[in-house]
């Protein structure tokens, strides 16, 4: 139980940090970027990293636009 719940809060945590990171290029930086279930699924399971790949992604107007 305890190691689902550790898992479950690793997610979340990566899912808010995620999102903070698409929130802060889309001020910075002008993007126009989707933020849907798939963005935060991406997010959650990718952490930062995630964020820049949508970032990338989204820069070069192939998804998440």
């Amino acid at each position: 139980m305890y190691k689902v719940l550790q898992t479950a809060t690793s997610l979340a945590i990566n899912a808010v940090l995620g999102i903070l990171v698409l929130m802060a290029a889309k001020l910075l930086l002008g993007l126009e970027i989707a933020i849907t279930w798939v963005a935060v699924l991406i997010c959650a399971i990718g952490g930062i990293f995630g964020a820049l790949v949508i970032i990338v992604l989204s820069y070069l107007k192939i998804a998440f636009v």
